[in-house]
């Protein structure tokens, strides 16, 4: 996933037939164009998706944001050199 794409983001919830849409920001205090890294999941991105694999499709379902407001894949917080990215008010949303 490339590293502009990732700061578009969105979290939907549904509630009442309702959608609430977020974005996915970094701290304030993180650099311009640092990649958010997840511990434990080390090395370089790809350089292109290759579409037929459908990468998006599976990692998708595994992003999420928790009680705290922090934004995950799987049980692991998106993570830069300042912290961890977060959203304004989705908890327990689906990031997608």
């Amino acid at each position: 996933m490339k590293t502009q794409s990732l700061w578009q983001l969105r979290i939907y919830i549904e509630w009442d037939k309702m959608v609430k849409v977020e974005l996915v920001e970094p701290p304030k205090s993180a650099k311009i164009g640092e990649r958010v890294t997840f511990p434990g999941f080390e090395g370089e991105p790809d350089d292109v998706l290759n579409p037929k694999k459908k990468v998006w499709e599976t990692v998708q379902v595994d992003l999420h944001t928790d009680a705290q407001l922090v934004a995950h894949y799987k049980d692991i917080p998106f993570t830069t050199s300042a912290g961890v990215c977060t959203v304004s008010s989705i908890q327990s949303g689906s990031i997608r």
